[in-house]
């Protein structure tokens, strides 16, 4: 099953938490990794960036609904 590309606006949920985070960028380090800042939805000032290769694994987030 192919995984869906991470885009600015989709909102993922942490599979540990109820948190739902909203991807406000992408950027990519220097060792050429993409990350994505996110931001905790309700709360804009809870704010992080994660790298793209951990929001896409099941284990860790999944899509949350609009």
């Amino acid at each position: 099953m192919a995984r869906r590309e991470v885009l600015p606006g989709q909102k993922y949920r942490q599979t540990d938490s109820s948190s739902v985070w909203e991807v406000l960028g992408l950027t990519t380090d220097r060792e050429g990794i993409a990350h994505a800042r996110l931001v905790r939805v309700g709360d804009p000032t809870a704010a992080k960036m994660i790298s793209v290769a951990a929001l896409k694994d099941p284990r860790l987030y999944k899509p949350a609904p609009d």
